[in-house]
């Protein structure tokens, strides 16, 4: 699988305030030559230090080790520009 023929869509279903910072649902898709090839949730830790996704739910997403590298990468960057935003989205 060539990773420059993979495209993510994300959306965050849900965000919920912890000790520590934030816990963010973020609803995932992983497209490969237009074709779906995963569609869940994949769970975010954010706080202080970073943003973390689940290891356990980008192994779900993809079993190639370069799609779910570029997935976090992914991931992380999207949450870095909702970042102002999730303190409203708590509940």
């Amino acid at each position: 699988m060539n990773q420059d023929d993979v495209k993510f869509r994300f959306e965050v279903l849900e965000v919920m305030e912890t000790e520590g910072g934030y816990r963010i649902n973020v609803d995932v898709q992983v497209r490969w030559l237009k074709e779906t090839v995963y569609h869940g949730p994949v769970h975010v830790e954010m706080n202080q230090i970073g943003i973390f996704p689940s290891p356990s739910d980008l192994a779900l997403a993809s079993p190639y080790k370069g799609v779910r590298g570029k997935l976090g990468a992914e991931i992380k960057r999207y949450i870095k520009i909702q970042r102002k935003f999730i303190p409203e989205l708590a509940n």
